[in-house]
């Protein structure tokens, strides 16, 4: 499984130990729902300063490229078209969170970030199914992303 670049593992182990302590006092919904916000509001303002057309295929790539890269995230696209995208992550933002006992599923977590990055930078009529994930044990999280 791969993991984040040191340069950030700061900033993800943050994010997964806030996680875990929300969990355990208010539960796993509450810990979710906080890293959704949390997690929306820093990629709203770096998705905004890197510019991008709304519901373009190819700014998609751009953009999550760009941001994932300087985060430490290893990311491809094998598949970039109208009406479909494979976005895959060769790399676990929340590593601690994969092996922790009490873990959200891994859609749950993945549902923290993916559902703002699809409808922020597509818009309305796309939707996503993660159809391979790191903490299943396979060798990358593939979310392939469909017009509906």
């Amino acid at each position: 499984m791969g993991t984040i670049q040191t340069y950030n593992a700061a900033f993800f182990g943050y994010v997964q130990n806030m996680f875990l302590e929300i969990q355990k006092d208010l539960g796993t919904e509450k810990a979710l729902e906080f890293t959704r916000r949390t997690l929306e509001t820093g990629l709203k303002n770096a998705y905004d300063g890197m510019g991008f057309e709304r519901g373009d295929v190819e700014d998609f790539r751009r953009v999550l490229t760009e941001r994932d890269n300087s985060v430490g995230l290893r990311v491809e696209f094998p598949l970039v078209k109208d009406d479909e995208v494979v976005y895959q992550f060769l790399d676990d933002p929340f590593p601690i969170l994969g092996v922790h006992a009490d873990r959200p599923e891994p859609e749950q977590m993945d549902g923290t970030y993916m559902l703002f990055k699809v409808d922020y930078l597509l818009g309305d009529g796309w939707e996503y199914d993660t159809t391979s994930h790191l903490w299943r044990g396979d060798d990358r999280t593939e979310h392939v992303i469909t017009r509906k």
